[in-house]
């Protein structure tokens, strides 16, 4: 296992690590099997050979019609792609644009929304943040005019009535999909303009590659099988591997003709990678120039770069010319990168010279061990006290010398991580500033920060408090007592001399970290202590001491503080802190998720401005924000994933990070700095940056409003329904792979090679779960038995010999077997003629010499078959298969890859492992044959073949269905049939009706919006699904009562007279304690069902409801029950676990209901604990739901028979009107600043108003007091006509 590992960590290329490892995904990995000069990793040239490029002529055509009808609108020169893409956009086809950050992918966006507007139509531009829409609808105007742009966040909704191009975040356009065509309410689409997409020719689909984010990527997928035929899709995105099954998935699914645009060559700003330690900074790559986006590419490794010879490991030209078309593919195999591309040999010599220190450490401690045990030994002799077995174990096991060289190692590295102050001074001294660093951790920001405060300022500001002990006074003895070092010698050259007269430049890598320190400190010396006159860092008395020890001029220092000075003034509230503006005025500060977003806009602004030098921000900054740095500098190769274990980056977000660096028209190149960690060398930068970015794949799921949406474009059938599950990326994907693995199972040879890899693999993944095992002492397995296991499979000798032991001890026991059967047949024979014989009587010799030949045969087999079951194969066999049996992960994913390999017998014998030994041994020889005999195959379709995926389950169609029969069930749906077996036999067979239920769920844009109607007593189970939920409940009521656990509440029971159903009994109740809430209280108890998992706070959800009032736990207590009812039913159903997700948190409710009910922001600070942007995230979120709950269309709850008769409705559920006008009168309370977002731009006030539903919603907040009384009156006056009438 251990080879294994190390092969892996070594290795760039993805098939042997995909075989090895066994995770070969189902979206397949690509590569060219030619090279060519792209000279940047193409997010198309992984495709090179598998598609048919556009022919010269048409790609001509486009660029001169690009050029004659669009060029005008530009006023600098386009290049000829995109031009292309105009030409393209022009003739009316769809296009998916994949370049380089930086290079002008939003020039083609553009030329769409031009191209819309010469034919009078309207056009959409999306982007997946709102930080990005305003972003972008600040910038549209300037382009457009601002009477032409209007901004859709959910938040803020501007011009939109009048716009003709609107920016909106992705999710509010996929609502508006979903409607924009035999929509829920055909009210809403004719009119509303801003709910019709009718007159909307083109959507910009910015940052596409998000499509493959788990828990966002379906909302971009549904946006594109959901739009108009009429609509024009256009993607932009930067790093999009597989662009060319995505371009061929659209125009499958949209009927449109669908160009894939590549921008050719390098980056407008080339990259240069460079390995920070505390060394210097250092060139990653042999070739300084080399690396993904540099100028020379990956030196045509994966057909990427220009390839030069001196880069290229020689070959025999014999091999060169078998293998010319296939060289790409062989140096995958074979583990060979360019010579250019391997890591600087400055790097190499000092993990060698750690290593060496290592060693050498290791080998004291064994000297000193060995000294210990000749001294006891020699003790024992003497003594004669028998010790010598007590002696020997003081020396260290395999494992415990294993762990003390990790332990060294770590130490060994944590000593070459550079300091951020002396790193920071080097890019300053380089010209490499500004730099944005990316720290994956909100407080490890903040604090890098203040760090650069720190040392900027120094110990001797009077205005800083500093605790002197005794052991920091001793160290500044001890500095004091060094030898002294001169003051800097300033001179014009950059070099500075130290005390012994050695001169440096400052800029060098050269430089020892202390020294660097040292010429820091006598720099910094210079500056008097009386530079510092005032308390207040924004005096101008202070601003020629920040500039002269930071990193901005004088002139930058004055303008940074008036910045800040006014935003203070105009923001008391949320003023900076005295240590963030020194952070900005010695030119630092830190950007995250955790500050405010006026706080990340100031920071933004200043960076943009270049009045910060240096940025210290999350990854989230790296996702098109638009703050062009020189340089980026990344601090850490690993990450939290979902479970809270570290994992290392993946090569898209560390390429992303990097694509942040270089400024274009400002820089010449852009430079990416790794900086070493304790666990992370440059080796694992380097492998991360060469390895191929994995292909999105689908992250599309049902929910229930997507569900009623189709359902009512379908006119109540689930035709559309099917057709738009099948018209996912996933299950195109599942086509061509069965496509593919057909037509590949036709060639000779393929089925040998898939079972190969196929047990390759299965033997990766036990080898991996026995090493668990061992890491874990499993008390159930002799642990030291499966280290000798896993050692034999890591010695590929070893392993050779141990399966021809097993075969030949096989082979043995078979001739045995056979040998034992024929005299059987004649000892048969023998007892035919004389029956005495089966019991053992023989009458004559040759009956004699039978029964002996047979006797002695038998213990001969029992021999031979006691070798083999001993031989360790066939013990491994046995643990392998309790392994598989076990209900753990391990042996779940054990088992199912076993079943691929093996699916005729479920028991694992002891021969399975010499065939897979056979596999693990050939399959690089196989995969490299079939590479020869099928020419046209590309890599990818070799590996879809290999990892036996011709059964691929798609569950979306079944998640649909369960998703309708809940929706039936809590009346959402109708059908003619009344009883649950006619509607659940043939759910498919159905003609449904939308009830206004179901138009009010289609509306919500909560992750479970049936769950959120339910929570407001919208509706209830009218099929009696959950009846054993409440037959449980019953039995336990009884228990109660029989024991008398509880005191009777008068106020929970219920009324046995009553012919209503439990379940909406329980919606009546829920509502009648919900009509007794304050609209602030009402806000904090819509935050429970929306602000689950928002922020780290630490505040116990049992603490904060016991603080809520009784009427807010009262409302909490019935909700819980009807949350429990609702995922009984889910669960009968099965829907899955993303959609029926019902998480309820009570954490944040005293915080909402305060800001509310009008509490300052310091106020909300204090209560929460939370972190200023976690808060603003928190109220954010649970005013969206409220203003979702208000602009909810009323729906009177009776209607005329044809008599004239007035009856109820006994399906017009739906929001209480009084409770919809509190959440309104909450919206309007919560929003205020900073909760509400601040623009880069100036907006009227008149011009805003809620997203969506806007006419209702701003209908109802301008109306006066009387009007909204009279309004609700008249709504509770038709609820309240009958006796007999539904409460909702």
């Amino acid at each position: 296992m251990e080879q294994i590992r190390r092969i892996t960590r070594r290795f760039h290329g993805v098939v042997l690590v995909s075989v090895l490892l066994g995770q070969l995904t189902l979206q397949g990995w690509s590569f060219p099997l030619t090279a060519r000069s792209s000279g940047r990793l193409s997010s198309s040239s992984t495709f090179a050979t598998s598609i048919e490029a556009v022919d010269d002529t048409e790609r001509i055509d486009s660029i001169t019609l690009g050029r004659s009808d669009l060029a005008k609108y530009f006023d600098f020169p386009l290049d000829d792609w995109q031009l292309q893409a105009g030409g393209e956009i022009l003739k009316g086809h769809n296009i998916i644009v994949c370049s380089p950050t930086g290079s002008g992918k939003t020039v083609c966006g553009e030329m769409a929304l031009h191209a819309a507007f010469d034919r009078d139509l309207d056009g959409i531009y999306t982007t997946p943040l709102k930080a990005l829409s305003n972003q972008k609808f600040a910038e549209l105007r300037q382009r457009f005019g601002a009477v032409n742009v209007g901004l859709s966040t959910g938040d803020v909704s501007i011009n939109r009535q009048q716009a003709r191009l609107t920016v909106m975040t992705t999710e509010v356009y996929r609502n508006i999909a979903w409607r924009s065509t035999g929509s829920v309410d055909p009210a809403v689409e004719t009119g509303s303009k801003t709910n019709s997409l009718k007159k909307n020719a083109v959507v910009v689909l910015d940052e596409l590659h998000y499509m493959g984010i788990p828990g966002r990527g379906g909302v971009w997928e549904e946006c594109i099988i959901t739009s108009p035929p009429h609509t024009q899709i256009i993607g932009l995105s930067a790093t999009l591997p597989n662009a060319r099954q995505l371009a061929d998935w659209m125009e499958g699914v949209t009927g449109r003709k669908t160009i894939l645009i590549d921008a050719p060559g390098a980056r407008p700003v080339p990259l240069k990678y460079l390995f920070a330690t505390r060394e210097g900074i250092y060139p990653l790559f042999r070739n300084p120039d080399a690396g993904p986006g540099s100028e020379l590419g990956l030196l045509g490794y994966r057909g990427d770069g220009i390839s030069r010879s001196e880069d290229s490991d020689s070959k025999s030209s014999k091999n060169k010319e078998n293998d010319d078309v296939f060289t790409d593919f062989e140096d995958l195999i074979d583990e060979k990168l360019p010579r250019g591309l391997r890591t600087n040999p400055a790097l190499e010599q000092m993990a060698q010279r750690r290593m060496q220190r290592v060693n050498r450490a290791l080998e004291r401690q064994r000297e000193k061990q060995n000294r210990i045990v000749e001294d006891f030994d020699d003790w024992d002799f003497k003594g004669g006290r028998g010790r010598s077995r007590r002696s020997s174990n003081t020396r260290k096991s395999n494992r415990e010398e294993r762990r003390e060289r990790d332990r060294l190692l770590k130490r060994e590295m944590r000593k070459s991580v550079p300091s951020l102050p002396v790193m920071l001074e080097r890019l300053k001294e380089k010209d490499l500033l500004p730099a944005i660093f990316f720290i994956f951790s909100r407080a490890g920001c903040d604090a890098a920060a203040d760090s650069i405060r720190s040392a900027y300022k120094g110990p001797r500001d009077p205005f800083r408090e500093i605790d002197f002990d005794a052991e920091e006074q001793d160290f500044n003895v001890k500095k004091k007592n060094k030898k002294k070092i001169a003051k800097k010698k300033a001179s014009e050259d950059g070099f500075v001399e130290d005390g012994d007269g050695r001169r440096f430049r400052m800029s060098s890598d050269n430089i020892n970290e202390d020294t660097f320190i040292s010429l820091m400190e006598e720099r910094q010396a210079d500056i008097s202590e009386d530079d510092l006159v005032s308390a207040s860092p924004l005096r101008n008395e202070n601003w020629n001491f920040y500039s002269t020890s930071g990193l901005l001029t004088s002139k930058e220092v004055e303008t940074v503080a008036r910045r800040v000075a006014q935003f203070n003034d105009e923001n008391e509230e949320i003023a900076f802190t005295e240590n963030v503006i020194e952070q900005f005025l010695f030119g630092v500060g830190s950007h995250h998720a955790g500050m405010l977003p006026a706080h990340k806009a100031f920071v933004e602004t200043l960076f943009r401005a270049n009045l910060m030098k240096a940025c210290f921000a999350t990854e989230t900054l790296a996702a098109g924000i638009n703050m062009p740095a020189r340089t980026t500098v990344v601090c850490a190769l690993a990450k939290r994933d979902g479970s809270g274990s570290m994992s290392l980056l993946e090569t898209s977000n560390l390429l992303q990070m990097a694509g942040r660096a270089g400024r274009r028209g400002m820089d010449t190149s852009g430079t990416c700095v790794i900086v070493a960690t304790p666990f992370e060398s440059h080796d694992a930068a380097a492998q991360i940056l060469t390895n191929p970015i994995k292909p999105i794949s689908s992250q599309f799921r049902p929910s229930y409003s997507l569900a009623v949406n189709l359902i009512s474009r379908g006119q109540g059938k689930l035709d559309v329904a099917k057709q738009l599950v099948s018209k996912s990326f996933a299950m195109w994907e599942k086509l061509q792979m069965e496509k593919r693995i057909t037509s590949a199972s036709d060639e000779g040879g393929v089925g040998n090679i898939i079972r190969s890899v196929a047990e390759d693999r299965f033997l990766s993944l036990l080898m991996e779960v026995l090493d668990r095992n061992i890491q874990k002492k499993n008390a159930n397995l002799d642990v030291a038995y499966l280290q000798f296991l896993v050692s034999i499979f890591n010695d590929r000798e070893l392993l050779k010999k141990t399966s021809k032991e097993y075969e030949s001890a096989a082979l043995s026991l078979d001739l045995e077997e056979t040998t034992l059967g024929c005299l059987e047949l004649e000892l048969k024979d023998a007892i035919a003629a004389n029956p005495a014989l089966a019991d053992g009587e023989s009458t004559t010799e040759d009956e004699k010499y039978i029964l002996d030949q047979v006797e002695e045969q038998r213990k001969r087999v029992d021999k031979f078959g006691k070798r083999a079951r001993k031989h360790v194969f066939a013990s491994l066999a046995t643990i392998t298969n309790e392994l598989m049996m076990s209900d753990d992960e391990d042996g779940w994913l054990l088992s199912d890859t076993f079943k691929s390999m093996k699916s005729g017998n479920p028991e694992l014998l002891a021969e399975d492992f010499v065939s897979m030994a056979k596999s693990a041994l050939v399959v690089k020889r196989k995969l490299r044959k079939l590479a020869k005999t099928m020419p046209d195959a590309t890599p990818e379709s070799l590996l879809l073949e290999a990892g036996k995926v011709t059964e691929i389950k798609d569950g979306t169609w079944d998640d649909m269905l369960a998703i309708t029969k809940v929706l039936t069930t809590f009346g959402c749906l109708e059908t003619a049939n009344k009883t649950k077996s006619d509607i659940f036999d043939d759910i498919e067979d159905q003609v449904f009706d939308v009830t206004p239920a179901g138009t009010d769920v289609g509306m919500l844009s909560f992750e479970n919006a049936l769950w959120g109607f339910v929570a407001m007593g919208g509706t209830w189970d009218v099929l009696g699904t959950s009846a054993s939920y409440d037959e449980f409940n019953s039995a336990m009521s009884s228990f109660e009562d029989d024991m008398n656990l509880f005191d009777d509440d008068e106020s929970s029971k219920k009324d046995e007279s009553s012919s209503k159903s439990a379940p909406h009994l329980e919606a009546e109740d829920l509502v009648n304690h919900l009509l007794e809430l304050s609209p602030s209280e009402m806000a904090g108890y819509v935050s429970c069902l929306v602000c689950g998992d928002t922020a780290r706070s630490s505040l116990s959800a049992m603490d904060v409801f016991k603080r809520l009032s009784s009427r807010q736990q009262r409302a909490i207590q019935v909700l819980l029950d009807s949350t429990d009812r609702l995922s009984d039913v889910q669960r009968q159903f099965e829907v899955d676990a993303r959609a029926s997700n019902c998480q309820f948190d009570v954490t944040h409710s005293e915080v909402v209901a305060a800001w509310a009910d009008g509490c300052s922001w310091s106020e909300a600070m204090e209560m929460s604990g939370a972190a200023p942007g976690d808060l603003t995230r928190i109220i954010g979120r649970a005013l969206d739901a409220v203003r979702q709950y208000g602009a909810l269309k009323y729906t009177p709850l009776r209607r005329s028979d044809a008599g004239g008769d007035v009856i109820v409705d006994p399906f017009s559920r739906g929001i209480h009107p009084e409770l919809r006008r509190k959440c309104r009168e909450a919206a309007k309370a919560m929003n205020r600043y900073p909760v509400k977002d601040p623009l880069p731009f100036e907006a009227e006030e008149e011009e805003m108003f809620v997203d969506e539903q806007e006419n209702v919603v701003a209908k109802t907040e301008d109306s006066t007091e009387e009007e909204s009384t009279e309004v609700l009156a008249k709504e509770e006056g038709q609820v309240s006509d009958d006796a007999d009438s539904p409460t909702v």
